[in-house]
C-alpha cells in the first residue's frame, strides 16, 4: 500500500521487528494523515491499506492477517467471514460507533471479534445538531430562497422563535445526547430527556422524564440519539408524529432506520412540523459517501428531501470533523492491535 510503503522508506529497518499484520479496507483521502502518523508509531505492525471496500471477490486481501480494520457501508457476504477465519483473522475493527452492518452473531460462532470506536467526538455532532436546530428555527433556508428571488420582506412565514423561549427533548441520553443537551442549554433552552438507562452526567443538564410521550408532546425541538437495532426500527412513525407540538421541529443524526421517511413528509406537508433536519437517511448505503455528480440517480424520497425548503439534509457528516477522523482512525486499529495482543479490548461489540 502507498500508505504503508512511505514510512518503510523512511524507516528501512522496520519489517525485521514486525511482529502483527493488519489489513486496512476503505480508506478515504481525508484519513490519510492519522494513517501514516500512526502506522510511523508503531513499527511493530504492518499495515496493508486498500481504498476499496471488503467484498467477496477481494477476500484474498484477508490471507496471512492478524486483523482486518475497515468502515463499510454496506454488508459483505457470509463466505467473506468464513474466510477469514479460514485464514486466522482474530478482529474485525470497525473505524465508527455503528456496527448494524456487520452480522455480529456469525462471528460470534466463527470466534472472531468486533469492535467499534464509541465515542470520537460526541461534540461534533452535538454541533452540527445545535446548528441545524439554529437554521430551521431561524427560517434561513426560507429566507435564503427569497433572497435569491429578490424577495426582501418581512413576513410571518419566516418570523421565528429564539432558542431559549424553547424546549429541547434528546431521546437517547449517552456521550453524544448528553453533549447536546449542554449545548441547547448553554443557549438557554430548556432541556428534557428520555432514556431507558438515565445517567448522572445527563441529570446536570437536562431533566428526566418517565415516558417517551411526555417528552414528544412538550418538546418543541426533538432531536434523536439513539443505537440502530431491530426494536427501534420506523421509532418515528405517523403515531409518533402526531403526537409532536405542532410547529416543531425533529432532527436525526444517529440512524436513518429511526425515522419512517414517508411518515415524516405526511407530517411535513400537513403542516405539523415546521422543519426536520436529517444528517441520515434510512436508505443511504447505496448513496453515502459517494460522488454521483455524473451517475444516474433515481431515489426519488431522497431528492424529495434534498428540494424541500423545510428540510436540511446532510450525508452522514454530523461526525466530520478533523478530530473525529484522527479519533476513528486511531480507536480502530488501536482496538484491533488489543485484541489480537490479548483476546480482547473494551471495545468489543459481540
Amino acid at each position: 500500500s502507498s500508505a504503508a510503503s512511505d514510512v518503510y522508506k523512511r524507516q528501512p529497518n522496520i519489517k525485521e521487528t514486525m511482529s502483527m499484520k493488519l489489513v486496512l479496507f476503505n480508506l478515504r483521502e481525508d484519513e490519510k494523515s492519522a494513517l501514516n502518523n500512526w502506522i510511523a508509531s508503531h513499527p511493530e505492525v504492518e499495515v496493508d491499506v486498500h481504498s476499496e471496500e471488503l467484498t467477496a471477490s477481494n477476500k484474498h486481501l484477508l490471507e496471512g492477517k492478524d486483523g482486518v480494520v475497515l468502515a463499510q457501508n454496506k454488508p459483505f457476504e457470509k463466505e467473506v467471514y468464513e474466510y477469514a477465519k479460514e485464514q486466522g483473522i482474530k478482529v474485525f475493527a470497525t473505524r465508527s460507533a455503528g456496527f448494524d452492518i456487520y452480522d455480529l452473531e456469525l462471528m460470534k460462532e466463527l470466534d472472531i471479534k468486533m469492535t467499534n470506536v464509541p465515542s470520537y467526538s460526541p461534540n461534533a455532532i452535538a454541533e452540527h445538531v445545535l446548528t441545524t436546530a439554529l437554521r430551521i428555527s431561524r427560517n434561513t433556508n426560507k429566507i435564503q430562497r427569497n433572497v435569491e428571488k429578490h424577495n426582501f420582506t418581512w413576513n410571518p412565514g419566516i418570523l421565528s422563535r429564539e432558542l431559549r423561549t424553547l424546549t429541547v427533548g434528546v431521546i437517547g441520553t449517552g456521550r453524544i445526547g448528553t453533549q447536546a443537551a449542554k449545548l441547547f442549554k448553554a443557549l438557554g433552552s430548556k432541556v428534557l430527556g428520555y432514556d431507558i438507562y438515565p445517567n448522572d452526567a445527563a441529570r446536570e443538564v437536562l431533566e428526566y422524564v418517565d415516558n417517551i410521550d411526555d417528552l414528544i408532546t412538550n418538546s418543541d425541538i426533538i432531536t434523536i440519539h439513539m443505537p440502530a437495532i431491530k426494536d427501534y426500527n420506523h421509532m418515528v412513525n405517523d403515531e409518533f408524529l402526531s403526537k409532536m407540538k405542532d410547529n416543531s421541529i425533529l432532527l436525526n443524526a444517529a440512524r436513518g432506520m429511526l425515522v419512517d421517511t414517508k411518515a415524516l413528509l405526511r407530517a411535513l406537508d400537513s403542516g405539523k412540523l415546521l422543519g426536520a433536519g436529517l444528517d441520515v437517511y434510512e436508505n443511504e448505503g447505496k448513496y453515502v459517501p459517494k460522488n454521483f455528480e455524473d451517475k444516474e440517480f433515481d431515489d426519488e424520497l431522497l431528492q424529495t428531501l434534498i428540494d424541500r425548503d423545510d428540510v436540511i439534509y446532510t450525508p452522514h457528516t454530523a461526525f466530520y470533523t478533523e478530530t473525529a477522523i484522527q479519533n476513528l482512525v486511531e480507536g480502530g486499529l488501536e482496538a484491533a492491535v488489543e485484541v489480537i495482543k490479548t483476546g480482547t479490548s473494551a471495545n468489543v461489540v459481540n
